[in-house]
């Protein structure tokens, strides 16, 4: 076709021009598509944007839409993300060997990245992979790497069932959720007009408290199936993984955790609120399963140079297979009062906001998150004393610090703080002191632990002191330098908010 000028372009030749790019663009993808490797296109956030049949039949995605899909989905692998990103940055291509899985289960693979311009104009870059065996597989014989082919598989069998059932739920609970709703108002609404107008003493008024109750009780099941469909405000922040399994281990005691004590430096970045909340909902779930001899065992690990894995399973017992489906199904475990809980379905949304992932491997839940550098701020700075003479208070300030990823050291007044800071091989952070408190003041306290270390961070918690100069120094702002007050009542909320803002003082 002869080429016109740019203003004599007809359509039909425009038409003939398009068609003969379109036949060129099938033609080279239908090359793609039967390619005898597997290859795959992903974008900047390794979303598979294209990739052929042969990639399809190895990871099992014949009759799955991958366009939901990452890469890392398939191919969990920390040394295969840092090569991508490399070439992505870089540009120049790169061959690696990467390994699924561990022991002899373990898929060996040969993977090659390459940079592709992206399609249209002014789009971002994309990353061309060529998957294939690895060179003589480590030894293994071809019925060794079919059986860790198809393991492959059935993980992402598991990781896309687990995600059709989820979608199908989440649907079904904000239907219910809508309808339930509206229906509870007409009932709590009508039944409390009823109880207004029965006398005192009307024997049908306790009907009516019945089927008040009975609303209320499905009120709270409809604000589970909401949680489905919701993620909550959990906050990622830095912590230490060996202080936070310490801090566990008291707490789960009823369910019979061994707590296996974690690297020093393993940091996790994530809630760790919310990764409390999946372990003991896990750990109520598996509980029924551990029979005389079982237990339950805690650990956590490096995954890479970027993230982190926190494993419970089951030691010396085993969930039956109809467990084992329903582990992330919501309402799946026993009743805990009069209604079973919603469970770990209640708080995936949550987890995976924060990008998490959960999978179940056996008997065992791996729960992922990302890894933050060792010797952040929440790890250096986590040894808080605590000073409350009454215990209710105290516990509930330590638990909520704890939860935070803090180590408390606790005390029931001034004596007994310094008796233990005495043993101590180094200060605390920061001192956390009620200001009327037995033996001697907060203040005073606080005076006499800086003359041993100046530069020592004080939170006084009070609702009242006798202490004029310190209700000056209140009112007017003026407390000494590294100290900030927090007035009871307090909500756990504030003071996390007030610790971090006393830790950041520099």
């Amino acid at each position: 076709m002869q080429r016109a000028e740019h203003d004599q372009w007809k359509a039909s030749e425009v038409a003939r021009l398009l068609a003969l790019v379109e036949t060129e663009r099938r033609y080279y993808q239908d090359i793609f598509s039967v390619l005898p490797v597997a290859v795959a296109l992903v974008d900047a956030e390794w979303r598979l944007v294209a990739v052929n049949r042969e990639f399809r039949r190895r990871f099992g995605l014949m009759q799955v839409d991958f366009t939901r899909m990452r890469l890392p989905d398939l191919m969990p692998a920390p040394e295969l993300e840092a090569a991508m990103t490399g070439v992505l940055k870089g540009g120049a291509p790169v061959e690696l060997a990467v390994r699924l899985g561990t022991g002899e289960s373990a898929l060996g693979l040969r993977v090659s990245i390459q940079k592709m311009p992206g399609w249209q104009a002014g789009s971002e870059d994309e990353l061309l992979l060529t998957i294939g065996d690895e060179a003589a597989a480590g030894g293994r014989k071809p019925a060794e790497v079919a059986a860790a082919e198809q393991a492959a598989r059935e993980r992402v069998e598991r990781f896309w069932m687990e995600q059709a059932k989820r979608g199908a739920l989440e649907r079904l609970s904000a239907r219910v959720s809508h309808v339930a709703n509206n229906l509870l108002m007409i009932i709590g609404g009508y039944g409390e007009e009823l109880m207004l107008g029965l006398a005192e003493g009307d024997e049908r008024r306790g009907e009516v408290e019945e089927i008040l109750k009975a609303a209320e009780r499905l009120g709270a099941l409809t604000r589970d199936l909401t949680m489905l469909t919701r993620s909550g405000a959990y906050e990622a922040v830095e912590f230490g993984l060996a202080r936070w399994i310490k801090a566990m281990r008291d707490r789960l005691a009823e369910y019979r955790v061994e707590c296996v004590e974690a690297e020093q430096g393993l940091v996790a970045k994530t809630s760790p609120l919310l990764l409390e909340q999946m372990v003991f909902e896990a750990a109520r779930y598996m509980k029924p399963y551990l029979g005389e001899a079982g237990r339950l065992k805690l650990e956590a690990r490096e995954h890479g140079a970027d993230r982190v894995e926190i494993r419970l399973g089951l030691e010396g017992a085993e969930m039956d297979a109809p467990a084992r489906e329903r582990f992330f199904e919501p309402f799946a475990g026993e009743k805990v009062g009069t209604d079973p809980p919603v469970g770990l379905a209640g708080l995936m949304r949550s987890w995976e906001r924060l990008q998490g992932s959960a999978l179940l491997e056996g008997d065992t839940l791996v729960l992922e998150c990302e890894r933050a550098a060792a010797g952040g701020k929440a790890e250096a700075l986590s040894t808080l004393l605590l000073v409350e003479d009454e215990v209710g208070i105290r516990g509930l300030v330590a638990k909520s610090l704890e939860r935070q990823g803090y180590e408390v050291l606790q005390a029931g007044s001034p004596g007994g703080a310094l008796a233990l800071c005495a043993e101590l091989a180094a200060p605390p952070d920061a001192l956390i002191t009620d200001l009327m408190v037995p033996g001697m003041s907060g203040g005073e306290l606080a005076r006499k632990m800086r003359e041993q270390w100046p530069r020592m961070r004080v939170l006084f918690i009070s609702g009242y002191t006798s202490d004029a100069e310190m209700n000056e120094r209140i009112g007017s702002g003026t407390l000494p330098e590294h100290t900030r007050f927090l007035a009871k009542p307090f909500t756990t909320a504030q003071l996390a908010a007030e610790i971090k803002a006393l830790l950041d003082i520099r």
